[in-house]
């Protein structure tokens, strides 16, 4: 496969990805997109520990964080080299032991159901409106509260969210 971040993927040598999971993307561009070099890594590439700090806290703070990390899980053959959603080649491959030992072999097909689940019970939340006082608590806390701000994530705080994910993609 001939793989870039800004350009469209050629999949040749690898395989096609799985189409009950799209590539995240985003109407804004990424860092992964502007500034590729810092996420492609051969996986025996020894390089130092800031530079892979970099590319994590790159991810931290990405929107996308969530789906990029399925869809890295799933595309094993995809994503055999670089960073993705913070994690390693070997953290990758260490999760979906995890989620193998969690799920079951077909853990891929698990995800799919849950992620389609999802998707409908979202579609049947757009046609039902919130009640006046759920409209109103919601106005209320953002009164209130205001926007929850995002600030850049420590490597153990990181790791504690890949757990969390995992968490969540098998719940």
């Amino acid at each position: 496969m001939t793989r870039t971040r800004t350009g469209v993927a050629h999949y040749s040598d690898h395989g096609t990805p799985d189409p009950r999971f799209p590539r995240p993307q985003s109407p804004t561009p990424t860092r992964c997109q502007t500034e590729p070099q810092l996420f492609d890594r051969d996986y025996g590439d020894c390089r130092k520990e800031t530079e892979l700090a970099k590319a994590r806290r790159a991810c931290s703070g990405c929107p996308l964080v969530t789906d990029c990390l399925k869809w890295a899980l799933v595309n094993k053959d995809l994503t055999q080299v670089g960073i993705f959603a913070a994690t390693t080649p070997h953290q990758r491959k260490t999760l979906r032991q995890r989620l193998v030992d969690r799920l079951g072999p077909d853990w891929i097909d698990v995800l799919a159901d849950q992620d389609q689940a999802r998707r409908e019970r979202a579609a049947a939340a757009r046609h039902t409106p919130l009640t006046v006082n759920q409209a109103r608590i919601v106005r209320l806390d953002r009164e209130l509260n205001g926007a929850m701000p995002r600030q850049p994530l420590t490597p153990k705080d990181q790791q504690r969210n890949c757990d969390r994910l995992v968490h969540a993609l098998t719940a």
